[in-house]
């Protein structure tokens, strides 16, 4: 009779190997491993399984997890899911220096936490933890609830984890098995995420070696200035971004400088840079080395979690508006169609504004047909409204519809326009508030506050940093970027000037965010006139598919953005590879049925199978329909947020399937750029709206290393006009 396993335990080393590995449902009753795999053993005592490293210790710190959560009593709709977030919760246990996704929304009570077990909206899971049971440095996840409770009510079998934490010490003097057990375990130990982005070759190797020219330059940068790192997509920005921060970090002979390494995504923090950093060091001594004072020397994560950790939201039980998701995208959407609906029925707005953009009001009163106009506010929210604190009946609010706007703004010809579009946000931020839910906007704002207090003032020296590197600048707000130079210790100044080192990539970016603070963000964010190192070398892609990206470059607006906004000169230095192809299908059906056997079979065909293979969607309504379409529902993994990432594990024979921005940071081997349809971009368009579509095109296409295969439909007026230059060029071809 096999006894049935009450608890597991891992010491904090494993921890991290389990964290990059992949792992199926069916694992979770058993938890077997191949014997002597990565290091890793499982001893199996009493109903209690234990996972050591090879160096495990008594002195370490332990996960023990209460299996109970896993069982189908539990009710978790993926329990993977769920043991990856326990993995995270651990890791950050163990490690400071990694935050847990404020999507998760953590939530603590003395030593108790919580976090939502899936990531789906409509699941309340959520998962708890004791984070210092018996006193001990020890974590123990203890159960799961089908909805939020108080986390003092939450019943903890202290016995259990008591008789887990008894039989460590025999579990480390057990010697594994003779004869490794065989066959298939439901668990692949593997390299993290992040080495699949980055090349070959130790640190040294990269700094000797691989480096170009400009990426050269770059690494060797002093810490005496700020210096932005422009390039186009596939040139090498974050790996130079990485060597550099290793390579410096590693070089403070004093040992006590501190380092942080900011991004706009969680999930490119956390699973890419830091196996890009793996990949560097196998080793990971970056991950142990502290300041005299215990501080951990570097820091990553996104400004949003750095925000999180020092003002302590999740324990005040706010809630972010993520907007790295579909899951925020979605409910912001949903709170401004409520405004609009709320506005086109006040008697006030209907006989005072309208009168005067009877355009406008067709246009809300038609919204259904129109699916540009939510986008264009949501654009004009974040990059203007939100952006500069903009309300209702204020002095801001008055220079807002009277004044001058910018070409690439939303089309608002009148003050009456805008006087509406101020009644939409002030019913949307109601919604917010209504809602308890707090704007990433409000949350920067609440950060740069504290950032001017006096508590700040005298941790700064403690809790700042010495050099700070920022990934995907495009992405980062005015607000955001006018912020950091206050993340500094005072000792970084040099001269008036901070060492601030910026990645970006304007022309990526598929909102207005990277250009509406204006070029000085990128010239003199607060932290000094910066130095500008550019790259020109293509390492990701074929010189068919530069050609390409070459050609879209072409149908950017003109826009007047001192020299930021540059022509594409890019060259690659791949070896030949195909040009990329137009299909047109007669029907949207035939479309999705063709492509994603035409994806299946080429994961078949190629190392690394579906993770290699992405299916990019450029229509955000067409993407969400066909993402439950029950025809293809078991063809593709679905990337919808940039913290899905980890799913990419689990795509074997399936394909990805995404939009472009939810996969910016990746690259795979093969693109399929689905619904370049006519009826989303018209040469007539405002200046705004056409630069975001090229923008998501460009930033799709970008990733792709060897093959592009672009389709549209005719049910949506067939190709878009952003293809007839890239045809006439003949960077693009049309298939058979």
């Amino acid at each position: 009779m096999t006894m049935t396993l009450s608890a597991l335990v891992i010491d904090q080393k494993a921890v991290g190997i389990l964290d990059r590995a992949f792992v199926e449902d069916a694992w979770l009753q058993k938890f077997e491993v191949p014997q002597n795999t990565d290091g890793l053993r499982r001893v199996e005592s009493n109903g209690i399984v234990y996972l050591l490293s090879e160096d495990a210790d008594l002195d370490d710190g332990y996960l023990v997890i209460n299996t109970a959560m896993f069982a189908a009593a539990a009710g978790l709709p993926k329990p993977r899911t769920a043991f990856e977030r326990v993995i995270r919760v651990a890791l950050r246990h163990f490690d400071r220096g990694i935050a847990i996704p404020i999507q998760w929304q953590p939530y603590h009570v003395g030593s108790r936490l919580s976090v939502y077990a899936q990531s789906s909206r409509d699941s309340k899971q959520r998962i708890y933890f004791d984070q210092s049971p018996d006193d001990a440095g020890n974590l123990y996840a203890f159960a799961v609830t089908s909805n939020p409770e108080d986390l003092d009510r939450v019943p903890e079998d202290s016995a259990l984890y008591r008789r887990a934490v008894e039989g460590i010490c025999d579990a480390l003097l057990t010697d594994p098995p003779v004869a490794p057990p065989v066959g298939n375990f439901g668990v692949l130990l593997s390299e993290p995420l992040g080495v699949w982005l980055a090349s070959a070759g130790t640190l040294q190797e990269w700094y000797d070696q691989r480096l170009n020219r400009e990426q050269r330059k770059f690494v060797d940068q002093p810490h005496d200035r700020p210096v932005r790192l422009r390039g186009a997509a596939g040139t090498g920005k974050t790996q130079s971004m990485v060597v550099k921060c290793l390579r410096d970090l590693y070089a403070d002979a004093d040992g006590d400088k501190t380092f942080a390494f900011l991004t706009h995504s969680s999930a490119l923090a956390h699973a890419g840079v830091r196996g890009m950093l793996h990949a560097l060091d196998p080793t990971e001594r970056w991950t142990t080395l502290k300041t005299p004072s215990g501080q951990p020397r570097l820091w990553i994560g996104t400004i949003y979690e750095l925000a999180q950790e020092k003002l302590g939201y999740e324990k005040k039980g706010l809630k972010p508006l993520s907007l790295d998701g579909r899951d925020g995208r979605e409910y912001q959407r949903m709170l401004i169609e409520e405004a609009i609906s709320q506005v086109v029925q006040d008697p006030r707005i209907v006989l005072d504004l309208f009168p005067s953009c009877p355009d406008f009001q067709e246009r809300m009163t038609n919204r259904s047909e129109d699916i540009t106009l939510i986008d264009e506010l949501m654009n004009e929210f974040a990059c203007v409204l939100d952006l500069e604190a903009i309300k209702k009946d204020t002095h801001e609010a008055n220079r807002y519809a009277r004044g001058s706007r910018e070409p690439w703004q939303m089309v608002l010809p009148s003050e009456a326009h805008r006087r509406v579009v101020l009644e939409i946000h002030d019913v949307y931020r109601a919604r917010l508030r209504a809602e308890k839910m707090l704007g990433m906007d409000q949350m920067v704002a609440d950060f740069d506050g504290y950032l001017g207090t006096h508590e700040w003032g005298a941790l700064r020296d403690r809790d700042g940093f010495d050099l700070v590197f920022v990934d995907e600048y495009h992405y980062f707000t005015r607000a955001e970027a006018m912020l950091l130079h206050n993340l500094f210790k005072t000792r970084a100044q040099v001269g008036g000037r901070w060492p601030l080192l910026m990645a970006y990539d304007i022309k990526q970016g598929s909102n207005d965010v990277a250009i509406s603070g204006g070029m000085e963000k990128f010239r003199n964010p607060g932290v000094g006139e910066s130095v500008l190192t550019e790259l020109k070398q293509v390492y990701r892609s074929t010189p068919q598919i530069t050609a390409f990206l070459r050609d879209l470059d072409a149908s950017f607006p003109a826009m007047d953005l001192e020299g930021e906004y540059a022509t594409y000169v890019a060259e690659s230095q791949q070896d030949d590879g195909e040009t990329p192809t137009l299909t047109i299908y007669q029907t949207d059906i035939k479309l999705v049925d063709n492509v994603f056997e035409q994806a299946a079979r080429v994961a078949r065909e190629i190392d690394g199978g579906g993770s290699q293979v992405a299916v990019l969607c450029l229509n955000e309504t067409l993407f969400d329909k066909i993402r439950v379409a029950g025809r293809v529902q078991d063809k593709f993994v679905p990337i919808t947020t940039r913290d899905d990432l980890k799913e990419l594990s689990y795509a074997k024979n399936k394909c990805v399937f995404s939009m472009p921005e939810f996969v910016a940071g990746l690259q795979f081997h093969t693109v399929f750029l689905i619904h370049a349809d006519s009826a989303d971009y018209d040469k007539d368009q405002g200046q705004g709206t056409r630069r975001r579509y090229v923008s998501r095109v460009y930033l799709g296409a970008s990733r792709a290393a060897r093959k592009i295969l672009v389709s549209s439909s005719k049910e949506h007026g067939g190709p878009s006009q952003l293809l007839e230059a890239p045809l006439a060029n003949a960077s693009l071809r049309r298939a058979d």
